[in-house]
């Protein structure tokens, strides 16, 4: 049976703590789904991380040629040679579910809530560590879970 999950840009940059020069903050069941997903080509774990993680990403962390180059060849070749690991447009239904996102998140980030609406497009649990979206999964039941 195939898990499919949704990871944010904490989750991605925590599982790759030693690029970004971050503690890794993330469960032992978050990091091992995050590897699962992109050490073992065979295996049920999917991974689909919306596009807006990398805008963000780069908007937060590109400060220079040097990161440039290291998060290419250490975490994006990384995430791209994954049999198992989409990189998910913003597409109609995400924007659709974008619409429906209010409560704690109404005023929040707008990365954040993009992420939310894609967990929301695939029905699938979101791996994450922001406290904002563990509230509103909570609250709202929009998405089946959370893995912290």
């Amino acid at each position: 049976m195939i898990e499919r999950y949704v990871t944010d840009t904490n989750s991605i940059i925590s599982y790759f703590s030693d690029v970004f020069d971050r503690p890794n903050i993330l469960s032992f069941k978050a990091k091992s789904l995050i590897e699962q997903a992109l050490s073992n080509p065979w295996g049920s774990v999917r991974l689909s991380i919306p596009s807006i993680v990398f805008v963000e990403i780069y908007e937060k962390w590109f400060l220079n040629e040097e990161f440039v180059r290291k998060f290419f060849y250490e975490v994006y070749t990384a995430i791209d040679n994954s049999a198992n690991v989409e990189i998910k447009p913003i597409d109609k239904e995400v924007i659709e579910n974008l619409q429906q996102i209010g409560g704690n998140l109404l005023h929040h980030d707008i990365h954040d809530k993009l992420i939310v609406a894609s967990a929301m497009m695939l029905n699938c649990p979101i791996i994450t560590t922001d406290s904002a979206i563990m509230e509103y999964v909570k609250g709202n039941q929009a998405i089946p879970s959370v893995i912290m």
